[in-house]
C-alpha cells in the first residue's frame, strides 16, 4: 500500500509540475512562423492634375477570417484554411491601408493623406471593404493556386459624411509553382494591380468634385 501511495504521489507531483509549464508554453514552445512581407509594385498610378484636398484612408473592414496576419487559402466554396508555419508581417487590413497611403503619396498629386484625421484636416475619407485575399486551390490541390484579391471602396465627402462614389477592384493571378514563395509573389502581383485601381479612381473622383 505504501509503495502504491508513493507511486501515486509521484504521478501527482509530475502532473502538477507539467501543468504550469504547459500553460506558459515553456516546456514545448511553439516555433515562430516564417514571416512574409507584402511588397507589391504599386507605382503605376495614372498621371493627372493635382488634387487640392486632404484624404484620410481607413483600414479596410474585413471578415474575421481575413482580419489576421495568417496567409489564407481555400480548397472549395465553403472552407477557408491557412498555410502552416507562415504569416504576414501584420494583419492584412493594416498592410493594405499602408499600401494605399504609400501609393497616394507616391503619386505626387494630393495635398495630404493619412491614416486618421488627427494628423490632417481631411476633406474626404476613403473606406474599403476586403472581400477576398486568399490562395484558391482547385481539384486535388496539387496544382499551383490562383491568388484572389478583391476590395470594395467608397469615397466619403466630409464633414457631411456623404458617399459620393463606390467601386470594386479585383484581380486574380495564378502562382507559378505550388510553394509559398511563389504564392507570396502572386499575392504581390495581384495586390499590385488592385491598389492602383483604387488610387486612380479615388484621385479621379476628388478632381471631379473640386
Amino acid at each position: 500500500m505504501t509503495g502504491l501511495l508513493r507511486s501515486r504521489r509521484r504521478v501527482f507531483c509530475l502532473a502538477s509540475c507539467l501543468v504550469p509549464l504547459a500553460g506558459c508554453s515553456l516546456l514545448f514552445p511553439p516555433s515562430a512562423p516564417q514571416l512574409y512581407r507584402l511588397t507589391p509594385q504599386t507605382g503605376d498610378v495614372a498621371r493627372g492634375p493635382p488634387v487640392r484636398a486632404q484624404l484620410v484612408v481607413d483600414a479596410p473592414t474585413a471578415p474575421e477570417s481575413l482580419d489576421t496576419d495568417r496567409i489564407a487559402l481555400t480548397r472549395n466554396q465553403i472552407e477557408l484554411d491557412y498555410f502552416a508555419g507562415s504569416a504576414w508581417t501584420d494583419r492584412v487590413p493594416r498592410l493594405l491601408q499602408g499600401l494605399i497611403i504609400d501609393a497616394l503619396e507616391n503619386s505626387g498629386r494630393i495635398v495630404a493623406v493619412g491614416r486618421d484625421s488627427s494628423d490632417i484636416s481631411p476633406d474626404y475619407q476613403l473606406q474599403t471593404d476586403l472581400r477576398d485575399f486568399q490562395a484558391r486551390y482547385t481539384g486535388s490541390g496539387g496544382q499551383p493556386p490562383t491568388i484572389v484579391v478583391r476590395l470594395a471602396a467608397d469615397l466619403v465627402k466630409l464633414p457631411d459624411r456623404r458617399v459620393i462614389g463606390s467601386m470594386m477592384a479585383a484581380k486574380e493571378v495564378p502562382a507559378t509553382r505550388n510553394d509559398l514563395d511563389s504564392v507570396v509573389a502572386a499575392f504581390d502581383a495581384a495586390t499590385g494591380e488592385v491598389i492602383p485601381q483604387i488610387v486612380d479612381w479615388t484621385l479621379g473622383m476628388m478632381v471631379r468634385r473640386r
